[in-house]
């Protein structure tokens, strides 16, 4: 074999190394370098389960590893933010936000929008709002996260007035009540079966179809407006974290065309996928 082949051959053999390890270590896999998310939640059920499972391999593909932290108390998702145990959560709306932060002197913020639990009343007795009678007993949940959004529900039905100085309201701020409507408050999970027994309800939407019932049968649906803009949940993390590109990277994964889809048509829940650019609902 000659010098010159022997020089080509060589030459080859190193350009190919080169480019195997260009591949290796290039751009490309520094771009899709593999990151963990760790993200709490509420426990759910069957179809939140589905639904994580979604956005779970949406980040895998970006070269994220979610790992899923449940809670079954509203006040420990924000705490497990705040201390380190995870990285961002999905739970809240802007409100509960909001009053978190005053309250605890936190720094956590929102990073992206998921669902609108579109508020909905049932009853057993009536089929129209304007035949709740006068003092009718409504039932509603005693759990602050909820309350509130509840309570903006029947003033959007017209049955009260609350007042315009807070953003979250409490039974106590209510400032018109014309038929003088008698509120049991119970906790969230128990209120389905108040309802042979009560004039109305503001449940939430998972509870109703845990029930075997449709969300269909709601007497009263709240529009979506900007009035309800306080009510949308969001993701959210803290101010240290909010430029991360793990962060970043769980908001696409969960913004994403195939969430939406399974949200807003497959899920039952009667939540609305509610970030911009999310597809409409069918």
């Amino acid at each position: 074999m000659s010098k010159t082949t022997k020089w080509l051959i060589g030459g080859v053999a190193i350009v190919a190394i080169a480019g195997i390890a260009y591949a290796s270590f290039g751009p490309n896999t520094v771009g899709k370098k593999k990151e963990t998310l760790t993200v709490g939640i509420m426990a759910g059920d069957k179809r939140t389960d589905e639904q994580w499972k979604i956005i779970k391999r949406n980040a895998q593909k970006e070269g994220l590893t979610l790992k899923i932290k449940t809670f079954t108390d509203y006040t420990q998702p924000n705490a497990a933010l705040s201390s380190g145990d995870v990285d961002a959560n999905a739970f809240q709306h802007y409100i509960f936000l909001s009053d978190w932060n005053k309250s605890h002197k936190s720094n956590i913020v929102p990073v992206g929008e998921t669902i609108l639990v579109a508020g909905r009343l049932y009853s057993d007795k009536h089929k129209a709002i304007k035949n709740i009678p006068q003092n009718g007993i409504v039932s509603i949940s005693n759990s602050k996260i909820t309350q509130g959004r509840s309570l903006l529900v029947l003033q959007s039905a017209g049955l009260i007035k609350l007042s315009d100085k807070v953003k979250d309201p409490t039974i106590k701020d209510i400032t018109e009540n014309k038929k003088n409507l008698q509120f049991k408050q119970l906790a969230t999970d128990q209120l389905v079966r108040t309802l042979p027994e009560v004039d109305l309800s503001s449940i939430d939407p998972s509870f109703i179809v845990g029930s075997g019932r449709s969300i269909k049968s709601a007497i009263y649906v709240q529009p979506v407006d900007k009035s309800t803009h306080g009510g949308i949940n969001i993701i959210a993390t803290t101010k240290n974290k909010k430029n991360s590109s793990a962060v970043k990277k769980f908001v696409k994964a969960y913004q994403s065309n195939n969430v939406a889809n399974y949200i807003d048509n497959k899920s039952g829940t009667g939540e609305i996928a509610v970030w911009q650019g999310a597809p409409k609902v069918r």
